[in-house]
């Protein structure tokens, strides 16, 4: 049975968002739900972008802001829902962040990766393009699973995520993304814990700076070239190009920006919102960086 027709068969069973139905898979006992919204076109193998909430958010609040972008490409989303007593309060387990997840011990790398096992098997799906963004809490995740499975990603895009320190070299280049604004209160640009209170207390760890991330991926892909800086008014971008096997690494440095996700209010739990900040859309740069790099067929 092709994806669309299983879905089909569920569809009256998410009704707050059009198009998107949710599912469900069950490991080491524990029911883990997620959304789907395919976009896919007719006759076609369809590129596959997971997006991982921000702490407190749910899976519904990033297919918001990435509808338009999968009508307009094509594309299938697949948006998991963390860990946590509310619903649509969900964290994730980074390692050193957040709250429930993290307490517990919630192996969400594993999460993921049999979600991406599940998605690569649909014959609608193509395994050379399946991609992962995540924002905050979800971004830091998304380092996590960089780390654990490069070879079955095409990209990976970190918005105002973080590292804590003490990550293994990932066995693979893989094309990285990092999106931070420079004036961010709830994950410090320059690291260290959270200014905001209540989400210092669902630490376990210090973050670590945005150079620290950056510097790690460039090690990781192997690139040899010193990135190229450009300004443009509020945005400075780095890209590290000569980086092994087409990877690439670039961060952008947003200015004037707080915590949140560039282009959009909507998505974030309201005690962590701040001002929209639309010098950037975070959804149009990423998808951009996500078509160019598709991953390399494997034998």
């Amino acid at each position: 049975m092709r994806l669309r027709d299983r879905m089909a068969m569920r569809a009256a069973e998410t009704p707050f968002i059009p198009g998107v139905v949710e599912r469900s898979l069950t490991l080491d006992g524990v029911r883990r739900s997620y959304l789907i919204l395919d976009d896919a076109r007719p006759g076609t193998k369809a590129p596959v972008v997971i997006l991982l909430h921000g702490g407190g958010g749910n899976g519904g609040t990033m297919i918001s802001r990435w509808q338009a972008k999968a009508h307009a490409e094509g594309l299938i989303l697949v948006a998991p829902n963390g860990m946590g007593q509310k619903a649509k309060a969900g964290t994730w387990n980074a390692g050193g962040c957040c709250g429930e997840a993290m307490t517990s011990g919630s192996d969400d790398v594993h999460f993921i990766g049999a979600l991406i096992d599940q998605m690569s098997r649909s014959a609608d799906v193509d395994a050379n393009r399946i991609f992962v963004a995540g924002l905050s809490n979800g971004g830091m995740l998304a380092h996590r699973v960089a780390i654990a499975m490069p070879e079955r990603l095409a990209g990976v895009a970190i918005v105002a995520g973080a590292m804590f320190g003490g990550e293994p070299a990932p066995r693979a280049p893989v094309p990285i993304l990092i999106m931070h604004g420079m004036k961010d209160q709830v994950v410090g640009f320059n690291g260290g814990m959270s200014p905001t209170r209540f989400v210092a207390r669902a630490q376990s760890k210090p973050f670590k700076p945005v150079s620290y991330a950056a510097n790690f991926w460039r090690k990781a892909d192997g690139c040899t070239a010193l990135p190229n800086i450009v300004t443009q008014g509020d945005v400075t971008t780095e890209v590290s190009g000569n980086c092994r096997a087409g990877s690439e690494v670039r961060v952008y440095r947003l200015a004037s920006a707080n915590h949140g996700w560039p282009g959009a209010t909507d998505g974030m739990a309201p005690a962590l919102e701040r001002n929209r900040y639309d010098a950037i859309s975070a959804t149009d740069v990423i998808w951009d960086f996500f078509k160019a790099h598709p991953r390399d067929p494997r034998p």
